[in-house]
């Protein structure tokens, strides 16, 4: 059923992106204990390719019909955010997580109280913010062979019905090559609602197609959601605050357990 809840108004969400198989695993052995922070609202994310309905809301979870694989991930994510600002008020924003995290929920709230930028979180590298206006870095490009090494592992998950990728591993290869930038690991970041609405604008104009191939960098920058998300921000002018800490640093929001079970 599609709610209408717009009565009903947060100052942002915690947004918890799972899948059909960590249902009953990582999402209730970690995330937050607690439904609501500070009028911040805790939602899991599921898909389901063959919903008739293009979202259900049940007590916290939200499945929305979409590709349940990894590789669409950055699919999930802009139609999650897309149909939660369909059903609430959201002031703030969205603070995206993974579903295998412990969460230090002092910590958590005290983010949660704090100014933000429209485009947080916390890199793999301690280089500072990116601020460039100059379009053209994004021209220059790498293979990235992270998502093959995944579905060398995960053969299975190409062929699933569930996972709506229906392609072999060469087939793969030929969508590996994105723009050579950096930003918030996907972990853990946020994103204001301006940024929330230039991704939602973006995915849009693509026909939330992951596999959309990019004619001004003449490459795929879709395939991996934490990269997609950098390069949209970068594409319209949206610096990334880089600060150490959201994961796996003293006094951090949460600890990354990378539990791959």
């Amino acid at each position: 059923m599609n709610v209408n809840s717009k009565n009903m108004n947060y100052d942002g969400i915690i947004l918890i992106l799972s899948c059909e198989r960590h249902k009953e695993t990582r999402l209730k052995k970690y995330g937050p204990s607690k439904e609501t922070y500070k009028n911040w609202k805790v939602i899991k994310v599921i898909g389901n390719l063959f919903m008739q309905e293009d979202y259900i809301l049940e007590d916290n979870i939200l499945y929305i019909k979409c590709e349940d694989s990894y590789i669409h991930l950055l699919k999930k994510l802009a139609l999650s955010i897309k149909y939660l600002y369909q059903i609430f008020n959201i002031k703030h924003g969205i603070l995206r997580c993974g579903d295998d995290l412990i969460f230090n929920e002092q910590k958590l709230i005290e983010f949660l109280e704090r100014p933000k930028w429209d485009f947080y979180g916390q890199a793999h590298s301690k280089t500072i913010d990116y601020m460039s206006t100059d379009l053209n870095l994004l021209k220059q490009v790498k293979y990235d062979n992270f998502m093959l090494d995944y579905y060398k592992n995960h053969l299975n998950e190409l062929s699933d019905p569930k996972h709506g990728i229906h392609m072999t591993l060469d087939e793969l290869k030929m969508y590996l090559i994105r723009p050579n930038i950096w930003g918030p690991t996907g972990i853990i970041y946020y994103l204001s609602t301006h940024a929330c609405n230039i991704l939602i604008e973006t995915m849009k104009t693509i026909d939330y197609n992951v596999f959309y191939k990019d004619e001004f960098t003449n490459s795929y920058p879709y395939t991996i959601e934490d990269i997609a998300v950098t390069f949209m921000m970068y594409y319209n002018k949206i610096p990334f605050i880089n600060k150490r800490i959201f994961w796996d640093a003293p006094d951090s929001i949460v600890k990354h357990t990378n539990d791959n079970r």
